[in-house]
Formats: C-alpha cells, sequence, structure tokens
C-alpha cells in the first residue's frame, strides 16, 4: 500500500522545488512590503495627499484588469518558470525606476513605473499558480497554497515594518526601492533552481487570432462547470465584503465609534494577525480538511462577520469580528486555489488563474468604489449588514453548486 504523502510544514520544505518556490517569493514579498510602503510614504510626503495615494493604489490595480486574461493565455503556451524568472529580472529593474522622483512635480513617474510593474506581475502570478501543483503532489496542495498566503501576510507586515524604518533614518526612498530590486534578483535565482516538468504543446498557436481563441476557451471552461462558477461567485462576495471593510473601517471606527485616530493601526494589525493564524490552521489541518466546504465555511463567515461589524456596540466588540474575518478570509483564499489547481487541466490552469484574480481585482475596486457613496447616503452600519447579506447568500448559492457539481481531478 502506498503511503498518502505528508502534508505538514516540514513535508512541504523538503520538496525542494516548493521550497525554492517559497523561499523566492518569501524574500520577494518583503521586498514587495517594503517598496509598497516607501511608496504612499513618499506621496504622501511630497503631495500630502490623498487622492495621490489612491490614485498610487489604481495604478498598481488596473493592469490586472486590462492585462490579466491575456497575460494567462501568454502562461499557458508558455515556459512558466522562465516566464517566472524573466518576469523578476524586469521588475528588479523597473523598481529602479522610482529613484527618479526628486520632487512633487516627478510623482507621476511613480504612477507610470508602478503601472508598468504591475502589468509584468500580472504574468508572475499565474505562472507560479499554474507551476504549484507540479512541484507538490494534490493532497499537499492545500497546505502549500496556505502556508504560501502565510508568509505572504508575514513578510509584507515585516517589510513595510522595514520601509519605516529605513525612510526615517534615511529621509530617502533610495534604500528601500534597491533592496527590492535585490529581492527580485534572489528570486529569480530560486526559481532557476526549481526543476520543473516539461510540458507539451509549449509556443504552440502564436498570433492574435489563437491568442482570442484561447482566452475564449478559457472563459468557456470557466462558464460550463459548476465548481468553477461556484469559486467566481466566492471570490465575488469575498471581495465585495473585503473591499466594502477596507473602505469603510476608518469612517466607521472613527466617525461611528468614536475611536481615536492612534488606535486605527490596531485594527488593521489585529486583521493581519487573523489571516497569519486562518492560514496557519489550514497548513496544519490540511489533511482534514475538504477545500469545497472550507470555502463555503469560510464566505459564509465572512458574510455573518461583516454584518455583526456593522452592529458592533463599541471599539473591543469590533477588534474582534476584523479578527475573525482575518480567520476566514486566508482559508477562502486557499481552498479556491487549490480547488482550481485541481480541477483546471494543466494547459489552462494560467488562464483560468488570471480571469480568477481578474474577478477579484474587479470586484473589489467595484466594491471600494461604491462602498464610500453608500456609507454617505444610507449611512455606514447599513452597507454593512447589506454587504453580509449578500455575502452569505452567495456563500449559500456556492454550496448548492458544489454538492452539485461533479467530484473529479483534472489531469
Amino acid at each position: 500500500m502506498t503511503k498518502a504523502p505528508t502534508t505538514g510544514v516540514r513535508a512541504l520544505l523538503a520538496v525542494s522545488g516548493f521550497r525554492n518556490l517559497w523561499l523566492g517569493q518569501l524574500v520577494s514579498q518583503v521586498g514587495d512590503g517594503v517598496a509598497n510602503f516607501t511608496l504612499l510614504i513618499l506621496i504622501n510626503q511630497l503631495t500630502g495627499s490623498t487622492t495621490a495615494v489612491a490614485t498610487m493604489a489604481l495604478a498598481l490595480s488596473v493592469p490586472q484588469l486590462v492585462f490579466g486574461l491575456v497575460s494567462g493565455v501568454l502562461v499557458d503556451r508558455g515556459d512558466r518558470k522562465r516566464i517566472m524568472i524573466q518576469a523578476d529580472l524586469l521588475r528588479a529593474v523597473l523598481v529602479l525606476g522610482f529613484l527618479l522622483v526628486r520632487r512633487r512635480e516627478d510623482v507621476w513617474v511613480f504612477y507610470a513605473v508602478g503601472f508598468v510593474h504591475a502589468s509584468v506581475g500580472t504574468l508572475f502570478d499565474p505562472a507560479k499558480a499554474a507551476l504549484l501543483p507540479a512541484l507538490v503532489s494534490g493532497p499537499q496542495l492545500l497546505a502549500a497554497n496556505s502556508l504560501s498566503q502565510t508568509s505572504g501576510f508575514a513578510a509584507r507586515v515585516v517589510g513595510a515594518g522595514i520601509a519605516g524604518v529605513m525612510v526615517g533614518f534615511a529621509r530617502t526612498g533610495w534604500p528601500a526601492f534597491c533592496l527590492d530590486a535585490i529581492t527580485f534578483l534572489l528570486s529569480a535565482a530560486f526559481v532557476a533552481r526549481i526543476s520543473a516538468p516539461p510540458r507539451a504543446g509549449v509556443g504552440a498557436g502564436n498570433g492574435v487570432r489563437a491568442t482570442a481563441r484561447q482566452l475564449l476557451d478559457g472563459l468557456r471552461l470557466v462558464a460550463r462547470e459548476r465548481m468553477l462558477v461556484a469559486l467566481m461567485v466566492v471570490l465575488a462576495a469575498t471581495s465585495l465584503a473585503l473591499g466594502a471593510d477596507s473602505v469603510l473601517a476608518i469612517p466607521f471606527l472613527v466617525n461611528v465609534l468614536d475611536v481615536r485616530t492612534e488606535a486605527l493601526g490596531l485594527a488593521r494589525a489585529v486583521e493581519v494577525i487573523g489571516m497569519v493564524l486562518g492560514a496557519g490552521l489550514v497548513t496544519g489541518l490540511s489533511g482534514r480538511l475538504e477545500p469545497g466546504r472550507l470555502m463555503v465555511a469560510g464566505v459564509i463567515g465572512i458574510g455573518v462577520l461583516i454584518a455583526l461589524t456593522g452592529a458592533a456596540p463599541s471599539f473591543a466588540f469590533a477588534l474582534l469580528a476584523t479578527f475573525a474575518i482575518g480567520v476566514c478570509a486566508s482559508p477562502v483564499e486557499a481552498a479556491v486555489a487549490t480547488l482550481t489547481q485541481t480541477l483546471v487541466p494543466d494547459a489552462m490552469r494560467g488562464r483560468t488563474n488570471s480571469a480568477m484574480n481578474t474577478a477579484f481585482t474587479a470586484a473589489t475596486v467595484a466594491a471600494m468604489a461604491v462602498a464610500g457613496t453608500l456609507g454617505d447616503a444610507v449611512g455606514v452600519r447599513r452597507v454593512f449588514y447589506v454587504v453580509g447579506a449578500i455575502t452569505v447568500l452567495a456563500g449559500i448559492g456556492a454550496a448548492w453548486l458544489v454538492t452539485k457539481a461533479p467530484s473529479r481531478q483534472a489531469p
């Protein structure tokens, strides 16, 4: 009898391919945390404008909406390992473009370089997600996705802390951006050490017509598979809830609960701790968890907790709800990634992952754009109630789709 592979952290890190991918991402995500937080600090220092900060966030989000689906096609017909290495090397050069900003009039360079930088990133992420099932066994996928999330959350928090110290002491952003460039080079070196099995059909079907056809093939696959439709419903609901929460959290705490400004950072820290704990629990218990049920339970939990946040009578209650939302959010993301990798054939994993990322980004941007206006019109508490109810209903709908979907694993 063949022994089932162990799903613990130690067993995962014993797999050399996954270990190199994980280490590369860990280093790179610390660098991203350093660079992104430094950008926000510098833009605020140079402009003093919240609009300028929001524009930077938009410049980093739009590329996924514009290029995400096409990037998935390129990932599916290319060498994914090579794509990841090239993306890292290109971003290592691009991040140095931030050094050109010296004064307020140069801030547009942040937007332009950030847009191009994020555009290249639309190739790396689906390539990584599509490559992962080739590096670990099926039973290890949930734990691998969850471990990647745990380390990613922690790395970005550490990176933000490093950025604050760097900018505080150096009074400039160049050390942070140079450090980020170095982390991309280290990530490329780790990815180069991965021994990935060859794929059939790489490079086939180039050209505009072939790209359009392959893109439509991927979208048709998502549309006709019940489980993939369920994943899209869950992603839309989760992004709606978390997007609205991110926009309304500060107005709710300050204007409704009368929380002092100095305490706002505590709410964000508590949410991140919850996310890390949730991802850690999934990593440790992945062998006993079924991804479909975990996903449905997580999204319904988020909906209930968002509604409870709206009913929060005190800051302590709101903090507890925020922590619990973080705990629920990580398992949903890990389960969605695992189910996508399991259900979709290797030849289409890049396209499907990009479609998921694009849907999540689109719903998040829409939620962030609408939430503020609705909050002013009907009150923040009511928006939390409505968003929570919609999220719970989406979770129930996803549960129905999951139970009706045939159970199978893609080749």
